[in-house]
């Protein structure tokens, strides 16, 4: 893969400012591999004031689509990738690389982003999972990788390319009422076409603690109940069972 075609595709680092040195672990893996990496300075959920928290988060619609209330933590983690997504939108950039700063970078991770730079016909590629989900089918799409999508969707906002398009899916909700991950798993809702390039290159780094804890502080267990916990497992049964993350025919070389 040619410098080129590296620089094509900017890669955010979504970092707090009391975390320098998460940050500089990561821009240190992506320097070696000839990678520029921009600073994306992401939001301290605690921080946040109730008018801020009531100006993004649905309360009602969080009662109803999940098991708990979100933490700070995950409230300030999906206001930090929402505001990389309007940037996107905001400077009309194509496809970006969006990363958590918690992270440890393969070797072939450049060789990963040539293979994303040559596709066109989706919105998500998740780059890491933690989990090993398996894949209902494949694609492959050269230098040994394959686009996959999923019944069950990884539950993993590591690390992921994302296409201007997904941008303003995502971006389609006023408010949210589930943390980011989960919210990706119900990509449909919002016609979402989400897949996975693997083998993946990004892996959540045993360096550090979660960048939710990181950043909330605090436990993420919440208030859910017997029933909303049920009605919100019926809910991921139905999404698994009626559809899948992305149509790989729809996704084309340029």
């Amino acid at each position: 893969m040619t410098q080129s075609a590296i620089d094509q595709i900017p890669v955010f680092i979504i970092n707090l400012d009391s975390s320098p040195e998460r940050y500089q672990h990561a821009e240190q893996q992506l320097q070696a591999l000839g990678i520029s990496a921009q600073r994306f300075r992401g939001v301290y959920g605690k921080d946040l004031s109730t008018t801020e928290v009531d100006a993004c988060y649905d309360k009602t619609a969080n009662q109803q689509y999940f098991r708990r209330s979100l933490s700070p933590g995950e409230i300030g983690c999906y206001l930090s990738h929402r505001g990389v997504w309007q940037l996107m939108v905001d400077q009309n950039i194509d496809v970006a690389i969006v990363l958590e700063d918690d992270i440890d970078v393969e070797a072939r991770f450049a060789a990963a982003l040539g293979q994303i730079n040559k596709l066109d016909g989706w919105d998500h590629i998740k780059l890491s999972d933690d989990r090993d989900t398996p894949a209902f089918s494949r694609k492959a799409v050269g230098d040994g990788f394959e686009l996959v999508n999923f019944k069950r969707v990884p539950n993993c906002a590591t690390g992921y390319a994302i296409s201007q398009s997904g941008a303003r899916k995502m971006l389609q909700r006023n408010k949210f009422f589930r943390p980011v991950d989960l919210d990706l798993q119900f990509g449909a809702e919002l016609d979402l076409q989400l897949f996975s390039l693997l083998p993946y290159t990004i892996w959540p780094s045993s360096k550090f603690d979660s960048v939710i804890n990181q950043i909330s502080g605090g436990t993420r267990k919440g208030d859910t109940t017997a029933l909303r916990n049920l009605k919100y497992r019926l809910q991921v049964v139905w999404q698994r069972w009626r559809y899948q993350s992305g149509d790989l025919d729809l996704v084309k070389f340029k």
